[in-house]
């Protein structure tokens, strides 16, 4: 006579930050215990409200898969000048030669580096083929910085000097 064993199911471990579609509504996890979870609850009409709801949730409630594309937006910035000198000090080279070699002066270099001069796109293209560093990641750098602090983010560049 053999014996026959019953599969088991483990029960979904909930995390902060999942998302649920429950009777129509998006319930997204804020908090989580042992025996409850703090949800909100988004209703397709706009109306949200948050609650706490016991564990485990019901068997209606779907687990969606996670949400890409909502990127994590900083409220600050970093002149570039400050990538500019960790790609330096990674480098073989010092910043006398790179700047020989980007054929620009000593001083804006230091300019650049001191994060007082936005480096411009010839100095740029330069500097990322004497770095063997990717120039469009350099471009968005500048770009980006220059965007974040038109929106009236923080800059926080003095942290790093």
């Amino acid at each position: 006579m053999t014996e026959t064993t019953k599969a088991t199911a483990v029960p979904y471990q909930v995390k902060k930050g999942d998302h649920f579609l429950a009777m129509g509504a998006d319930v997204e996890v804020r908090r989580v215990s042992t025996e409850w979870a703090d949800i909100k609850v988004t209703q397709p009409t706009g109306g949200t409200w948050t609650k706490r709801q016991p564990l485990p949730f019901p068997d209606n409630w779907k687990l969606q898969p996670p949400q890409r594309g909502a990127a994590w937006e900083p409220n600050w910035t970093i002149h570039p000048g400050v990538h500019w000198r960790d790609i330096v000090a990674d480098s073989d080279l010092t910043q006398t030669e790179i700047a020989k070699q980007m054929g620009v002066s000593e001083k804006h270099m230091s300019q650049i580096m001191t994060c007082t001069v936005m480096p411009g796109l010839e100095a740029t293209i330069a500097f990322a083929r004497v770095t063997e560093t990717p120039a469009h990641l350099l471009w968005r750098l500048a770009c980006d910085h220059r965007l974040a602090l038109a929106m009236g983010k923080t800059d926080l560049t003095s942290d790093y000097l």
